[in-house]
């Protein structure tokens, strides 16, 4: 496929809005199904973590079939598809009563939000300049960056003003309001995946990319972190008094990603991931154990900006190692590789982030976490640094 030196093209517009749709409802649920399995069912802590994170199974078995038959499917219908059924999904959250269908049906919204997800980055990426491809990926990014500061932000205000129902509500018009986008798609063709080179790969091979496990493990580890953090901060935020406030910390996250990630995006395209990744797991590391510690409205805040930044960085600077390690016709399993790892850490995070809260309290797990993702700064040197630029 020909490019040109543009990235802001229509499709790559439409697939930023349908990711953004798509985050808001995605991130959005994720910070209130933990509340609600306890309020409504009657949970433990652990389990109220496994009915937010069974989303997230969904999400990962679904992009390993979404980055291989995407193409035979066509990527505008894959997209449309994932974006019906997310819909309708998350509105049947309204319809039941019992936890385990409730589990169930978050397991299929996984399944929508892991094929929309995928194959619309895949779209965007494949859309962009391979000599741009920092920028390119960074700007994408910062729409799922809004949709998951917005999606939490709005939800919990819903929350507190309204209720669950309400919360629901919402989040099933967001991927559906993406709907209509679609028929404004017109993409090009993309190269295909069936080369003679790749009929005689492993089975795993075409699902998974083996060049992008690496980047993937280190991304794992530090979602946990991230995992931990959408998932319990609420309530942390209530135990600690300041649940007024916790809203918030989805805007300072946002506010810093954004108004760093255009020079964030830049300085890889000028020096190479290192420059933005060895700081970037630093600062993600400082602002989880400024959370763990936190006691005023202004520590709150900070830990989100500080996590912002530090995430920020590393998200962008990761998925764009990502396109430029594989060619383009391997691009959609690629992607679905590296999001499979985010999706697995935000999947096994609460559930793990539920059981240490159990034994060591929202302090100490928090403070583990922050350990954990620490520990990613050697790990990168050793995966993929020490080979990389800048």
């Amino acid at each position: 496929m020909e490019q040109s030196e543009k990235i802001f093209s229509k499709e790559y517009v439409v697939c930023m809005i349908a990711n953004f749709l798509c985050s808001m409802n995605f991130l959005g649920l994720l910070t209130t199904t933990s509340s609600y399995a306890i309020v409504r069912f009657g949970v433990s802590d652990s389990m109220a973590g496994f009915a937010a994170s069974v989303v997230v199974i969904g999400g990962l078995i679904s992009r390993a079939f979404a980055g291989r038959y995407a193409l035979a499917v066509g990527y505008r219908r894959m997209l449309t598809i994932g974006l019906a059924v997310n819909a309708a999904s998350t509105f049947a959250y309204l319809t039941t009563g019992n936890f385990a269908v409730f589990c169930l049906i978050r397991f299929v919204n996984g399944l929508a939000f892991g094929t929309s997800s995928n194959t619309a980055i895949t779209i965007a990426t494949s859309l962009v300049p391979k000599n741009r491809s920092g920028e390119g990926v960074g700007y994408f990014s910062i729409s799922q960056i809004l949709g998951t500061a917005l999606g939490p932000l709005l939800m919990l205000q819903l929350l507190q003003n309204g209720g669950y129902n309400e919360v629901f509500l919402f989040a099933a018009i967001a991927p559906a309001a993406a709907l209509p986008l679609m028929l404004f798609m017109k993409l090009p063709k993309f190269p295909g995946s069936k080369t003679e080179e790749e009929a005689g790969l492993p089975t795993i091979a075409k699902f998974l990319e083996r060049k992008v496990l690496p980047i993937a493990a280190i991304c794992f580890v530090l979602y946990l972190g991230y995992a931990a953090f959408a998932s319990f901060v609420e309530i942390f935020a209530v135990n600690t008094g300041l649940n007024r406030t916790v809203p918030f910390i989805f805007v300072t996250y946002a506010i810093a990603l954004v108004a760093t990630r255009p020079f964030v995006s830049k300085l890889f395209d000028r020096r190479g991931p290192n420059i933005i990744l060895y700081p970037g797991i630093a600062l993600f590391a400082v602002g989880l154990l400024l959370l763990a510690r936190t006691e005023t409205d202004a520590a709150l805040l900070l830990s989100g900006a500080l996590m912002g930044v530090g995430l920020g960085a590393v998200q962008a600077g990761t998925l764009a190692i990502v396109v430029g390690l594989v060619p383009r016709r391997r691009l959609a399993i690629a992607n679905g590789t590296y999001y499979m790892a985010l999706d697995g850490a935000t999947a096994v995070g609460p559930v793990i982030a539920g059981l240490l809260i159990d034994s060591a309290g929202f302090s100490g797990m928090y403070i583990v976490m922050a350990v954990c993702a620490a520990c990613c700064v050697p790990l990168y040197y050793a995966l993929h640094g020490r080979k990389a630029r800048g």
